[in-house]
């Protein structure tokens, strides 16, 4: 009997997982979870399950830990590939086929460490706190200003508490898109009476035993800190033992899987998958990537069906009134153009004639001719 271990026990390893079932009714499926949870979804933890409108029951994934042995709080801490094993603190699982899908983790924000009154939103446990703090609190500061932050952002202040977003940029969501898709955005948050603070950087501080928060010029008091200034590939576990590209993923091809250990795949916000409608190498950190890249991977390990995964990234940020869908891969570097549509707008990202990624804002209608255009001129070059 085959043995497959998936280390990570998020949305990409629970997908991973279900899909190896469904190829093969023998194997055998071991899922190592870090935490201890049943798979879930992220996207609803800094909008709607914040504001309530979400129940954690929904959060959850359908189909959890079902059909494959799911091991809960067994981080793995090291990988033996000459021998095929997983280590966890206590234990190792010998393995045929790896997934790797371990996502990521928040960076951390010197001077800012996790504790009662400072959260790095990223668990349900994380959410399930900064939940139950904004039915309590008076302000909010948020540092960083990327979409989880204008999102935590927007969600606190429709639940009365007070803002601060603190961004070291000259505008927000400055590494994913353009001047003006970030231009909307800020003026979303300014109609909601939220304090924009740029081109600044925090530092904490304590007077009579109240925390502050200072950007050199100002400081101001405030009940709890939201940290959001990205994530890093979960890698570190790893000791070195596979190739990571320079975006910090493990490195895996066409297929989700790593060069020279055809017996390992990779997917999700840990994978950095060499693209081939870009010609190279991609991480994303969006619920449609994670889903998608799993069942290719797990394709291409249980069933060796090498087919190249083509998909254009795909993901979306809800803020109040403002539906953001991005697909493709945008960038602040690349020509950003904008065309009007009934009800919205849609932003073009160009190299050179060549068409890389777009922004949709409140016109969702548009996102399936837009996939269409995109791939056309990738498909093109």
């Amino acid at each position: 009997m085959r043995r497959l271990v998936v280390v990570g026990g998020a949305l990409a390893g629970h997908r991973a997982a279900i899909q190896a079932r469904r190829l093969d009714a023998e194997l055998d499926i071991t899922v190592l979870a870090g935490e201890d949870e049943l798979p879930y979804q992220r996207p609803p933890l800094s909008k709607g399950y914040l504001a309530g409108t979400v129940s954690a029951q929904r959060v959850r994934l359908r189909g959890g830990g079902e059909g494959y042995r799911f091991l809960s709080g067994s981080p793995a801490v090291g990988v033996d590939l000459a021998k095929s094993l997983v280590f966890t603190a206590d234990n190792a699982y010998p393995f045929d086929l790896l997934v790797v899908a371990t996502g990521a983790e928040p960076r951390q924000l010197r001077g800012f460490a996790p504790d009662e009154a400072i959260i790095y939103l990223r668990t349900l446990t994380d959410a399930t706190r900064l939940k139950e703090a904004l039915t309590r609190i008076g302000h909010l500061t948020i540092i960083g200003g990327g979409f989880i932050g204008a999102e935590v952002a927007v969600t606190a202040r429709s639940l009365g508490v007070n803002v601060t977003v603190v961004e070291q940029s000259s505008h927000l969501l400055s590494r994913a898109v353009g001047q003006r898709v970030s231009s909307i955005v800020e003026h979303n948050l300014h109609e909601r009476n939220i304090e924009l603070l740029l081109n600044s950087t925090a530092n904490l501080e304590t007077m009579r035993d109240h925390r502050l928060v200072s950007n050199g010029t100002q400081s101001w008091p405030t009940d709890l800190v939201v940290v959001g200034v990205g994530v890093v590939p979960c890698t570190a576990w790893l000791g070195g033992a596979l190739p990571l590209a320079e975006d910090e993923g493990i490195h895996v091809n066409e297929m989700g899987l790593v060069e020279g250990f055809e017996q390992v795949g990779a997917a999700g916000d840990v994978a950095s998958w060499d693209h081939p409608l870009y010609g190279r190498s991609v991480r994303f950190e969006h619920f449609e990537v994670a889903t998608n890249h799993a069942l290719h991977t797990a394709q291409a390990l249980v069933a060796n069906r090498r087919v190249a995964y083509g998909e254009l990234p795909f993901g979306w940020s809800d803020q109040g009134d403002l539906l953001l869908q991005v697909i493709g891969v945008p960038g602040p570097d690349l020509t950003e153009e904008v065309e009007e549509v009934e009800g919205g707008k849609i932003f073009l990202y160009r190299r050179d004639d060549r068409l890389e990624g777009a922004v949709l804002m409140n016109a969702p209608e548009e996102l399936t001719k837009l996939r269409d255009r995109i791939t056309a001129s990738l498909g093109s070059q």
